[in-house]
């Protein structure tokens, strides 16, 4: 199991500006400073990863959402998906949320 050490929880402290996704797969920029809100679409307590963060093939999504790979090719998961392959390659690859 991955360390979740980016993984951010509604009402921790915001400890580097930047966009954020919610586990819905919602993103917002947040700045330092500010606490993580609520999910913007369940208004319910949620976690929160920052954009930039990358997953590889064979991972397990934790965010549903649009990602795109490393070619920027672009693909919509769902929160339990498994990150797959390169589309055009077939070759293991990262994804960062799009």
């Amino acid at each position: 199991m991955l360390t979740t050490k980016d993984l951010h929880k509604t009402n921790e402290s915001v400890e580097e500006t930047g966009k954020y996704v919610c586990a819905a797969g919602e993103t917002r920029t947040l700045e330092k400073g500010q606490q993580f809100p609520d999910c913007p679409v369940t208004n319910t307590a949620t976690t929160w990863r920052h954009a930039d963060h990358q997953h590889k093939t064979g991972d397990k999504v934790t965010e549903s959402g649009s990602y795109t790979d490393k070619d920027g090719q672009r693909i919509e998961l769902k929160q339990g998906d498994v990150f797959p392959s390169c589309p055009r390659s077939h070759q293991p690859t990262s994804w960062k949320h799009a």
